[in-house]
């Protein structure tokens, strides 16, 4: 691993990231839960409303192409490990009404209940424009050196890291964040 984390800024264009909203949010959206299987719900550790693409929806298509594109680049240039799938994206909203956030965490779920995946690379997608929230930073956790937030906040801007790495979104003080999320998964860590 070369690296702890890398984004790409404007790998999605203001128009296509509106294009993203506005399609996600035809989708019925449901209280964030936590979990291995997603069974619990608990607004003092996560507080967001979420919705799933799948890589079989058309209009998402982009997305995923992208999405990989990217995640070869990272993969190759930063943390070389050994991916092979990605089954659906995550649309979340963190609304300052409700004060959005998720607490810190890690993506990979060490005990799950499939034989042969573990998720192995993250990806944070930002989809509002950053005038228009405030809060809502995505923060890591124990690296050795951080980005520049005013830069990861960007619209557009995907971000790469490692899923073991333990981050969080901050609670989001005024406006609407949304975001995307992906993972990156591939033969179990050993």
């Amino acid at each position: 691993m070369k690296g702890e984390w890398c984004y790409f800024q404007n790998v999605f264009t203001p128009d296509e990231c509106d294009y993203i909203i506005q399609e996600g949010l035809k989708i019925p959206g449901n209280k964030a839960k936590l979990g291995v299987e997603g069974s619990l719900t608990d607004t003092n550790y996560r507080n967001s409303d979420i919705r799933f693409f799948q890589h079989t929806d058309p209009q998402f298509k982009f997305i995923f192409d992208r999405l990989w594109q990217n995640a070869i680049v990272a993969n190759r240039e930063w943390f070389q490990f050994n991916i092979n799938k990605l089954d659906y994206i995550q649309m979340a909203e963190y609304d300052s009404s409700y004060k959005g956030f998720y607490s810190r965490h890690h993506d990979v779920f060490w005990m799950n209940n499939d034989p042969v995946y573990h998720r192995k690379m993250s990806c944070v997608v930002q989809l509002t424009d950053d005038s228009k929230y405030e809060g809502g930073n995505l923060e890591l956790f124990n690296l050795k050196e951080y980005p520049n937030k005013n830069e990861v906040r960007k619209q557009g801007t995907a971000f790469f890291f490692p899923s073991f790495i333990e981050h969080q979104a901050c609670p989001v003080t005024t406006g609407i964040r949304y975001s995307l999320a992906a993972w990156f998964d591939g033969p179990k860590w050993q």
